[in-house]
């Protein structure tokens, strides 16, 4: 019997492609939830599904110390937008994070504290979960769990020391309810890792790979990373991560780290083919453009619930005066997909693929939807 952990939304869906999917029924939805974003590009989108056939015809995996044609024009071609890194690929955002994790501690030895900031999620596996903050989600495993500092991003740059081993930031905090790092705070974050010696990780798996305007928004809010990490949308939607880090820093000690399936032939093919795509169709710029629109139209609606609207790109959360769940399941009864990121912000992270006319249909339903919770 398959675990209940992820509840049930009563939604068996069986076909999409763009925007759109269908249920066993045959009902539209416009999907604005996208695997939790990682549908980055839509549902099969016809170059990637391309690149997809022709790599099943090849090796799927072939493990540790062989290289393949896919893995390395996948990573020359990340190394474009990320010269000077070392890149180790991953199946999942948080295999990134414990990555990451490994990375600054071999880096720093001797050195003890690891920072994050309040709200921040990071992953749900052990490593990952110490760092993520909501005690929800760290209650029933803290015993499993290694100290972590959490503190608010205004703080946060007073604490960093000279004992500091790593401070884990995200650009915004997606989760954590939509909430954009200030460039000052970011700047002076960086700084103080700069002036210590604490090695800076910026966890871009929700923001990254173009969604919210850029390869990475790192630099846009003040920061100044060692170690970036990626996950989501860099494979289309398959399972995917990847730890980026300076080539000045130390690279994994051998036996000390490793994943039978990451960096597989298959999945890399298809980030290659992502990477490409986003080049070809300018889809970050698209993002920036698309996200804006988005913004102005939701801006448009004239209801007491809204309290803000927050985000970039194709990252929106809107804070309401209300718990946010009864309206997800309200606005999914009326064709629109949704997720939360809180217990009182909506969360939107429709895929490149989104038009004009779908943003517009997607306002009218929710205001429709609001107009009813009024």
């Amino acid at each position: 019997m398959e675990s209940q952990i992820y509840g049930n939304r009563g939604l068996v869906l069986t076909r999409g492609q763009g925007v759109e999917v269908y249920d066993k029924d045959g009902k539209r939805y416009l999907d604005f939830f996208m695997g939790h974003g990682a549908s980055l590009f839509g549902h099969n989108h016809p170059f990637l599904v391309k690149a997809l056939k022709e790599a099943s015809e090849r090796p799927w995996s072939i493990g540790a110390g062989f290289e393949s044609e896919g893995r390395n024009k996948a990573s020359e071609s990340l190394s474009h937008f990320f010269p000077n890194h070392r890149i180790f690929w991953t199946n999942s955002g948080a295999e990134a994070i414990e990555s990451a994790l490994k990375i600054c501690a071999l880096n720093r030895p001797g050195r003890s504290r690891i920072l994050a900031l309040r709200r921040g999620f990071h992953g749900r596996t052990c490593g990952a979960l110490s760092l993520t903050f909501n005690p929800k989600y760290r209650s029933s495993f803290s015993p499993l769990l290694f100290k972590v500092e959490h503190y608010n991003a205004q703080e946060l740059p007073s604490k960093i020391d000279k004992n500091t081993l790593a401070v884990f930031v995200e650009p915004i905090q997606g989760e954590g309810g939509v909430h954009p790092l200030d460039f000052s705070l970011g700047k002076a974050i960086s700084e103080q890792c700069q002036r210590t010696g604490a090695l800076l990780v910026s966890d871009e798996i929700q923001t990254g790979f173009g969604r919210c305007g850029s390869i990475s928004i790192s630099s846009a809010h003040g920061l100044e990373p060692d170690v970036i990490c990626l996950s989501k949308g860099v494979a289309g939607g398959l399972p995917v991560g990847v730890a980026l880090w300076k080539k000045e820093l130390l690279d994994f000690v051998p036996q000390s780290h490793g994943s039978t399936a990451g960096g597989n032939p298959l999945v890399c093919s298809i980030a290659f083919a992502a990477m490409e795509l986003l080049q070809k169709e300018n889809y970050p710029q698209k993002a920036k453009e698309m996200g804006a629109y988005f913004t102005s139209l939701l801006s448009s609606i004239r209801n007491p619930l809204i309290e803000e609207i927050r985000g970039e790109g194709l990252l929106v959360g809107i804070q309401l005066k209300c718990k946010v769940t009864p309206l997800i399941r309200d606005l999914q009864n009326a064709g629109l997909l949704a997720l939360q990121a809180g217990p009182m912000v909506l969360r939107f992270m429709p895929p490149f693929a989104a038009e004009r006319h779908h943003f517009e249909e997607a306002t009218t339903i929710l205001e429709r939807v609001l107009t009813n919770h009024g």
